[in-house]
């Protein structure tokens, strides 16, 4: 791709995520009754970015929280605790990140029972 190629991609994605869009796109997500899912992807856009944060950010930050709570790690690497501000900031940082996750769950098991449940638990058993 090259880079006015990249560029015009780019600037998509960030019209895409502009804070109108995103908010139309909560909103829909919390109308009720929820339509059913329609198969699988294209995601939508809040789903897109939260499995990101999830990807990028939650579950990095929870394992390099988790090693900064092992004195042999920081035995091994001191700077951990630095990054971090310390043994304890690093066991608040990932209890909350714990939070997150669980609440990322609790938020899965709802949208597939609201959008039909047995549709899809046969399609993640199954395919299809």
């Amino acid at each position: 791709m090259g880079g006015a190629e990249q560029g015009v991609a780019f600037g998509a994605i960030l019209q895409e995520l502009a804070p109108r869009f995103l908010f139309q796109d909560f909103l829909r997500h919390l109308r009720l009754p929820m339509p059913p899912a329609l198969g699988g992807p294209p995601y939508a856009l809040l789903q897109k970015l939260t499995y990101a944060v999830v990807v990028f950010v939650m579950l990095p930050l929870m394992v390099l929280t988790g090693l900064t709570m092992s004195p042999a790690v920081t035995a091994a690497f001191p700077f951990l605790l630095d990054l971090f501000g310390g043994s304890q900031s690093a066991r608040t940082i990932h209890f909350f990140l714990f939070a997150g996750l669980v609440l990322f769950l609790v938020v899965h098991v709802v949208m597939v029972a609201l959008t039909g449940f047995k549709r899809h638990m046969r399609a993640m058993t199954f395919g299809g």
